[in-house]
């Protein structure tokens, strides 16, 4: 099911989109929060995407914006192939990942983000592990979306 507002407001609501350059979003799916981070975004900022799912990555390429570009890759080797991100926002559901594959995903975010992590996951049972790996968190319910979902805003 797709993000509804209340999710992608609360999601979006940490990033200074006047400062943003370098946006990443890990597991856009079908692009609710793409859409509404690409509106927002300036003429000369950049977003990428990174999503391993074959279908989803040919369902956001009819997305056509000169600022947005789709990698078909895995999380978990996130700064191979970005280097540094003013934002990371995203909606991987690292719950039900292998543990490891949590942890290692969560150790790449930490080595590429500059600003702010920004995660949604519909259980508090995430938050030991973002605590682990990130100094300060704070986090905002989007009672309104379907399921509701906990929003998790991480520096590094």
């Amino acid at each position: 099911m797709p993000s509804g507002p209340e999710l992608v407001n609360a999601m979006l609501e940490p990033i200074d989109f006047t400062k943003a350059q370098n946006i990443v979003e890990l597991g856009p799916g079908t692009g609710a929060i793409t859409k509404e981070i690409l509106k927002r975004m300036q003429p000369d900022a950049k977003l990428t995407a990174v999503e391993i799912c074959h279908d989803f990555c040919k369902d956001l390429s009819q997305i056509k914006d000169s600022r947005f570009a789709i990698l078909h890759a895995d999380a978990k080797y996130l700064s191979a192939f970005i280097k540094e991100a003013d934002y990371v926002v995203s909606g991987l559901p690292l719950l039900s990942l292998p543990k490891e594959d949590h942890k290692q995903i969560l150790q790449e975010i930490k080595k590429v983000t500059r600003e702010k992590y920004i995660q949604f996951h519909y259980s508090p049972l995430g938050e030991r592990q973002l605590k682990k790996h990130f100094s300060k968190i704070t986090k905002k319910i989007a009672v309104k979306n379907i399921p509701p979902a906990i929003v998790y805003t991480a520096m590094p």
